[in-house]
């Protein structure tokens, strides 16, 4: 029974580093290469304050730096040795898109969506509970 869910495991890592590296790597490199097209995000419903706060990433050259980082984050779920830290590089990416949607958007399917890939990145991080948890709560043999 342990070898079976085991194997399920193995099998939602892979589908979560998939799902994820599809999501973040032609995302990151459209940042990186295009300038937005505001009628798009419009007739997504995405206007108004979300539109503004994009736009404003997009003329400080800011864009870039969340390109670059959704890219190489992407890249590094790709790949046995690299994905937790791809995962944990992720995080506060998935976090920061989740969060602008439930607070400057309101757009309920990119909230569920932003939602998905938190989760399955939030999965990816706690399926290396044990070796985060070797890191960083050791015992202590006093409080000082």
């Amino acid at each position: 029974m342990g070898e079976i869910i085991q194997r399920i495991a193995l099998a939602l890592s892979y589908v979560c580093r998939a799902f994820l590296a599809y999501v973040f790597i032609p995302h990151g490199f459209e940042k990186l290469t295009e300038k937005i097209s505001q009628q798009e995000y419009i007739d997504f419903g995405l206007a108004g304050d979300f539109l503004d706060f994009y736009l404003i990433w997009e003329r400080t050259n800011f864009i870039h730096v969340i390109g670059f980082a959704q890219l190489v984050g992407g890249l590094l779920l790709l790949f046995r040795r690299t994905y937790f830290f791809g995962a944990v590089w992720l995080f506060p990416i998935s976090l920061g898109m989740f969060l602008t949607h439930v607070y400057i958007s309101h757009a309920l399917d990119f909230i569920y969506f932003d939602l998905l890939v938190l989760l399955f990145n939030v999965y990816l991080i706690a399926e290396n509970y044990a070796a985060i948890r070797a890191a960083f709560f050791k015992a202590q043999k006093t409080w000082i």
